[in-house]
């Protein structure tokens, strides 16, 4: 709980500033008489000093007392308030009721379909791996000819069909290549995941170069131009 101040505290620490800053005046005043007087310029010296931190001591004490007395009447005027905004407070709970209906839904649309890429990337790899072998059994190799395929040292598969050539996907990467893509296009390309997700992106546009190509862009949302930092002519 925040520490009410009260304005027998203000008064007092202005009282205190006052009495300060007449024992500056006192001690300037004996400085003057004496301008050569170490004792005097030292008991001026801790004067001034007192005065100027029991001055601004006063000064936050009244700032912060002001913004307490500001914080009642807001909370005093708070209800009559939120009655005249009635209609704007039930609209505007219509409104994001629906608004987060549509987000929850559109979040379940989204992870169902990339449950569905999920699962197509896995059937795709393992159809891969079962042709490669199949072609390689029958003693056609992914480097000879129009059709084989091969898996090597480090298990990866390679297959080859009339000289088209199909290479495995990792499912979470063209996962982030689509989240990616959607960003660039649709929150702008200064939004963080653009440059967060640009290693896996750019791991299935060389792995995978045809994708971009089979799968098109999203439609994509004009931004304004962020503001640019001018620099000042000299001449």
């Amino acid at each position: 709980m925040a520490v009410q101040i009260t304005e027998v505290q203000v008064r007092q620490a202005e009282a205190r500033a006052e009495r300060a800053e007449e024992a500056r005046a006192v001690a300037a005043r004996k400085l003057e008489a004496s301008p050569y007087s170490d004792v005097a310029a030292m008991e001026h010296a801790d004067a001034a000093r007192t005065a100027a931190q029991e001055r601004a001591n006063a000064r936050e004490i009244r700032q912060a007392y002001e913004r307490q007395l500001e914080e009642e009447r807001r909370r005093a005027s708070r209800p009559a308030l939120e009655k005249a905004a009635a209609a704007e407070i039930r609209q505007a709970g219509r409104d994001m009721d629906g608004r987060r209906k549509a987000l929850v839904d559109a979040a379940v649309a989204a992870q169902a379909a990339l449950v569905v890429l999920v699962d197509a990337g896995v059937t795709y790899n393992e159809a891969l791996a079962g042709h490669v072998q199949v072609l390689a059994g029958a003693g056609l190799d992914f480097r000879d000819g129009e059709s084989g395929g091969e898996r090597s040292t480090l298990n990866i598969d390679r297959l080859k069909v009339h000289g088209r050539e199909f290479h495995p996907v990792d499912p979470g990467s063209v996962g982030a290549w689509v989240l990616r893509r959607v960003a660039e296009a649709r929150l702008s390309s200064y939004h963080h995941l653009v440059p967060g997700l640009e290693w896996l992106w750019r791991g299935v546009e060389m792995t995978q170069p045809g994708l971009k190509g089979e799968v098109a862009v999203p439609p994509v949302k004009v931004f304004p131009e962020p503001p640019r930092l001018r620099v000042a002519r000299v001449d």
